[in-house]
């Protein structure tokens, strides 16, 4: 193992490169480039700036940087263009860890208010709506991790394809945000009344905007609290799905409570939710170096905002399965009829599948 210098030399260095990468993914750099350029016709600073629309003083800074670290070929004349690889990697949505690094300057704009959360006599956590890039961020991940996956694998793993297909289900996406899962499921599915609900009015008006584009007409938006949900949807749901949102609700207890509340006897609850062993130890026995990442993202962003109130359980985003089962199993669930998949489609993920009796 590289020494204590030689590895906090690399975290600098890859903490100054993250962002670079964000940032050219926020203004189409890569795309210019590799529009523009390739190895036997590599291009100046000004052909690719010209290109991404961007100044060209800001843009060689920007090539600077990702050459200097080995992302981007340069010349001795100083042209620029990407290898094939890496014309794949960092354009489009090829690369899911390229599509994370646009978390990391979403979360520390939240810098000091989180510093202040720390502190014994400080605010409790942070809100909802002081994360607004995060969310923009969060969907374009959500699209890069789940849209080759969700129809063709997802449901079919949770034995969920042909009924969805059949018709005549109510399904219930909780914690929707600006409503992806939900259109998804309303395309593809339109024997299918499907309802998405999430509590932020941003995420539910960003949803309405896309429904209103797509003019799917079996799916309805709702603005609700996951933890109180309106009492006239008791037994109302076939299918309830829950998608990376769990973790983030302040009593992710009562979300479970509700969501087995309006399942209808013999209904089915499939959750998704970020793998975790509930033990630091273990997490890092298990994966290593990349659950530092989860658990700072969880830190910047899952922990704050579901500690945001006196009676918040703050669980984070590293919950972990034994956390997570057991409130499960408190909600209503029976222990025997609840199912643990961890897909390789979906690395980061691990997939609780719940019937209620």
């Amino acid at each position: 193992m590289p020494d204590l210098k030689s590895r906090l030399n690399t975290m600098l260095m890859g903490g100054m490169v993250t962002p670079t990468i964000a940032l050219g993914k926020k203004l189409g750099l890569f795309e210019a480039l590799g529009e523009v350029a390739s190895a036997e016709a590599p291009a100046d600073v000004k052909t690719i700036a010209d290109k991404a629309d961007c100044k060209e003083r800001y843009v060689r800074e920007w090539l600077a940087v990702l050459s200097c670290a080995g992302f981007i070929e340069v010349t001795p004349d100083e042209k620029f263009w990407l290898t094939e690889e890496a014309k794949h990697e960092f354009t489009g949505l090829n690369n899911l860890a390229v599509a994370e690094m646009s978390f990391l300057p979403t979360v520390v704009k939240t810098f000091n208010e989180l510093s202040d959360a720390f502190k014994k006599n400080g605010r409790y956590g942070l809100e909802y709506a002081q994360f607004g890039d995060f969310y923009d961020t969060m969907d374009s991940v959500t699209t890069a991790m789940h849209d080759a996956h969700l129809i063709s694998d997802y449901f079919p793993l949770i034995d969920m394809s042909e009924k969805l297909a059949e018709g005549s289900l109510k399904v219930l996406d909780v914690g929707c945000g600006s409503g992806y899962h939900a259109l998804k499921m309303a395309s593809t599915y339109p024997k299918c009344e499907i309802h998405g609900a999430d509590i932020s009015e941003k995420a539910i008006g960003m949803a309405k905007d896309s429904l209103k584009e797509q003019g799917h007409k079996n799916l309805t938006f709702h603005v609700e609290d996951a933890g109180k949900m309106p009492s006239e949807w008791t037994n109302t749901f076939d299918f309830i799905t829950i998608f990376d949102a769990c973790h983030d609700q302040m009593r992710p207890d009562l979300c479970l409570n509700e969501i087995y509340r309006m399942l209808k006897p013999g209904g089915v609850f499939a959750m998704l939710e970020i793998r975790g062993c509930s033990n630091i130890h273990a997490d890092k026995v298990k994966h290593g170096p990349f659950a530092s990442a989860f658990y700072a993202v969880s830190m910047f962003h899952c922990l704050p905002v579901g500690s945001n109130r006196s009676d918040a359980l703050c669980m984070g985003a590293m919950w972990g399965e034994q956390r997570a089962k057991k409130l499960i199993e408190d909600a209503g669930f029976k222990k025997e009829h609840v199912q643990v998949f961890e897909p390789a489609y979906f690395p980061i993920n691990i997939v609780y599948l719940c019937k209620k009796e």
